[in-house]
């Protein structure tokens, strides 16, 4: 009797673990597929980010090399 008690104490305790690896597994699946998708919304933002600070850093840059420009023409203007 006591050994047919431990059997299935047992295997209800194989079953649990089983169990409970699933479900660690199952999360695991859950939380990476919710930080990719978090990952995939923010990556959209920051790629727009880097576009409009890329256009301003161009934009100075043009600035810049007419400012040069203009420098160049008014020395060669004086010799």
């Amino acid at each position: 009797m006591i050994d047919s008690i431990l059997a299935n104490w047992v295997g209800l305790s194989a079953t649990l673990v089983v169990m409970v690896v699933y479900v660690f597994i199952f999360a695991l699946v859950i939380i990476c597929l919710v930080r990719v998708s978090r990952y995939c919304k923010d990556a959209g933002k920051e790629r727009k980010l880097v576009r409009i600070e890329l256009g301003k850093l161009a934009e100075e840059v043009h600035l810049i090399r007419q400012e040069l420009k203009g420098g160049k023409e008014q020395d060669s203007s004086q010799q």
